[in-house]
């Protein structure tokens, strides 16, 4: 078996630390070595941490094309390439990684590109800032296989590198790494959106609030402008944007307008995977579940980092309750979520 090129760990490393391509365990790359073994990232591994630990796992691509094309129920079931002693599994989303025809495929949650794919009028748009390139827009599917047998349509009425996945993020293909990390730029730089500006959090009538509650309030500025910023308190409180943020925030984020209705949310207790992991007190902060993870305060940055790109006014898809159930009602969501 073919080991993996140093220079794709590499590429893979430098967009993993980067919070506007990939946040926490969202997102991957994959590396087709010969005309069978692919190396893909493993569900719940962080790319950030690939050449410092083993991230990727390999997997015979072109059997997975295969039971694909067979309307395998899991067509990566017995793909994986001797049998890994780290029991890691390969990436929930390795079936779209082996049917794209590229060498190296990335798969990012990037913010400039969800700021845009949530947006009803998404494919209209990003006609007009990705003119000239190869490119698709998939409608929204729960990701994995139903997400590949969509893909494995547009591919086969279009050859593209470039795919724009509604409510979720972007992908691109290369004969090499550095071809495929010049074609995310090239996507990144035409949908790049400004920011609004950053406001000043004042925590401490939180502090009081949430002492012994269960509740913390958040560390980090970027996080605080889901309540300080207008629009992204209004964009964060009507719903899901993308699936990593149901998995690891729940459904929206709970919003309050006084320090009365915090302290009640924050005594109300739900053992429902889709209730909101963290509060946002219009104008003041946010607070979140003190059991909340390390990948699931990347993701409240993440969603920060996203609403402060979403034009006022902007009509918007959120998921819907049914896709949101299915994304925390999923065994392979759940195994990522048990991991450290």
């Amino acid at each position: 078996m073919q080991e993996i090129d140093l220079e794709f760990i590499e590429v893979s490393r430098k967009i993993g630390t980067d919070p506007l391509f990939i946040q926490g365990a969202g997102g991957n790359t994959s590396c087709k070595v010969d005309a069978n073994t692919m190396w893909v990232k493993a569900s719940g591994k962080w790319l950030a941490q690939a050449g410092a630990e083993d991230v990727f796992v390999a997997v015979n691509w072109a059997q997975i094309n295969r039971q694909i094309e067979a309307g395998f129920d899991d067509p990566v079931a017995d793909a994986t390439l001797a049998k890994d002693p780290r029991s890691l599994r390969p990436s929930i989303e390795t079936t779209l990684h082996s049917l794209m025809p590229h060498k190296v495929v990335i798969h990012t949650h990037s913010v400039n590109t969800i700021a845009h794919a949530v947006q009803r009028n998404a494919e209209a748009e990003l006609s007009v800032k990705l003119e000239g390139l190869a490119w698709a827009f998939v409608p929204y599917s729960k990701p994995g296989l139903p997400l590949t047998r969509l893909v494995s349509r547009v591919l086969k009425e279009k050859s593209v590198n470039i795919l724009v996945i509604q409510n979720h993020g972007l992908v691109v293909g290369g004969a090499t790494s550095q071809e495929a990390l010049a074609v995310m730029r090239e996507v990144e730089a035409r949908l790049d959106v400004a920011a609004r500006p950053m406001r000043k959090a004042d925590a401490a009538q939180m502090e009081q609030i949430c002492a012994n509650s269960g509740y913390v309030v958040a560390g980090s500025d970027l996080i605080h402008q889901l309540a300080l910023d207008p629009q992204s308190f209004e964009v964060a409180r009507n719903g899901s944007l993308y699936p990593d943020h149901v998995v690891f925030l729940g459904k929206a984020i709970e919003s309050v307008n006084d320090v009365a209705e915090l302290a009640a949310c924050c005594a109300a207790k739900s053992v429902d995977p889709l209730h909101p992991k963290a509060i946002a007190l219009r104008s003041v902060g946010v607070v979140y579940d003190s059991t909340l993870s390390l990948g699931g305060i990347e993701m409240l940055k993440a969603l920060a980092n996203v609403a402060r790109r979403i034009p006022a006014g902007s009509k918007i898809r959120f998921l819907d309750p049914e896709e949101e159930r299915e994304l925390v009602d999923w065994d392979a969501e759940k195994y990522r979520q048990a991991l450290p």
